[in-house]
């Protein structure tokens, strides 16, 4: 029979294994630092906006889109049929100022995923050099454009990807989300993604740069419409077509508030972790696996020590390691994205609602039942997804 001891050094050496991974995929990881337009790198640049239902969001964003210091480009704000009101703003924007556009979207097409349709047809229409693919609930730093295209242009880059900072707002936000980006850090190998000598392609949704001679010559969109995790597999598409992609970090120029309550949360992310994750159960056990060891179960290993009658320092710091790694990587991306020190207690509870939320993701779309987002269902069609 297995020890206690056996077992809480056997726990330890996991999560060293877990937390060498994870610094691995963290290695390469830079922020991209907001500079002023000086008159270089001065290509067209269409920004494509796709927005369903984004009343709380689309002022902010088109405002601060509308900020920019660079000269040359415009807002293609593809509308999904929104019932809230955000057509009617998009519309007010477009007859006051000439760099908005409303496009509105036609019915959605059998085998598309909503995101894509709008992305696509927002590409149709743009008469930039290049396109930036930004979601609605983000708010950009002025030099934005500037910033991004001078990046690109320096790094010889064919497709660019930004991680964007992050508002929380609410309990939920606090508790809950700081989990989720742990592991979705998880899947992020940085160095990788950035090197022409891995086949390994990321990039983040809510910000994606692509030159449209090479949105056209991969086919865009259109190649990946039924993929629900578009981001992964439009970078995917990019690179194994033999462009230069880069992902880099982006809080300085963008910031993000994804989900505003528990329902949200639960909702957008269940719709998403089950193909972030790999698309099959084995791939949502792992997923499981790891948010149990570096986020669960660090707070529970220390009492296995009561079931130990005489206990040396060795195994003391083997119990108390986990948890001392789990405040600590917590504190890190708290100073990297400027997330509240108060909730870092909450990181067990956090942690077992996003293993619940991986478990509910994997049920739903492998039960066929799909997930509903903004009055939309989506199912798991095999890999094409």
């Amino acid at each position: 029979m297995i020890s206690v001891c056996a077992i809480i050094y056997l726990y330890c050496f996991i999560v060293v294994l877990f937390l060498i991974v994870s610094l691995w995929n963290s290695l390469g990881y830079k922020n991209i630092k907001p500079i002023e337009y000086n008159g270089e790198n001065n290509c067209r640049i269409s920004v494509i906006v796709p927005t369903r239902n984004e009343i709380a969001n689309i002022k902010d964003c088109i405002d601060s889109l509308l900020n920019q210091d660079y000269p040359d480009y415009e807002i293609l704000v593809v509308d999904g049929n929104s019932t809230d009101g955000t057509r009617e703003i998009i519309k007010k924007y477009s007859k006051k100022n000439p760099k908005v556009k409303l496009v509105e979207e036609t019915a959605l097409p059998e085998g598309w995923v909503g995101k894509n349709f709008a992305c696509s047809l927002g590409a149709e229409q743009a008469s930039g050099d290049w396109l930036f693919f930004i979601d609605a609930d983000t708010v950009h730093n002025k030099h934005m454009l500037t910033s991004v295209i001078n990046d690109i242009y320096n790094s010889n880059v064919d497709f660019f990807s930004l991680m964007t900072g992050q508002k929380l707002g609410s309990p939920w936000e606090n508790i809950i989300l700081p989990n989720i980006f742990l592991w979705f850090g998880t899947k992020f190998p940085i160095r990788r993604v950035n090197s022409l000598k891995s086949k390994a392609a990321r990039a983040t949704g809510q910000f994606i740069a692509v030159r449209k001679d090479v949105y056209e010559a991969t086919g865009g969109h259109a190649v990946i419409k039924r993929h629900i995790v578009e981001d992964f597999a439009f970078a995917k598409l990019v690179k194994q077509a033999g462009y230069r992609i880069k992902i880099a970090g982006g809080r300085l120029l963008v910031i993000t508030r994804m989900y505003r309550n528990f329902k949200n949360i639960w909702d957008g992310f269940a719709k998403n972790v089950f193909f972030a994750a790999g698309g099959n159960l084995g791939s949502t056990v792992w997923a499981v696996v790891y948010v149990l060891s570096t986020q669960v179960l660090p707070f529970v290993a220390p009492f296995l020590l009561f079931f130990i009658d005489d206990y040396s320092l060795k195994i003391v710091t083997a119990a108390f390691f986990p948890l001392v790694m789990a405040f600590a990587i917590r504190l890190q991306l708290n100073f990297l994205l400027k997330l509240s020190h108060r909730y870092i207690f909450t990181i067990p509870l956090g942690g077992i609602i996003t293993v619940f939320i991986h478990l509910y993701s994997a049920y739903k779309y492998l039960s066929g039942k799909g997930m509903s987002w903004k009055g939309r269902i989506y199912r798991f069609v095999g890999k094409n997804v």
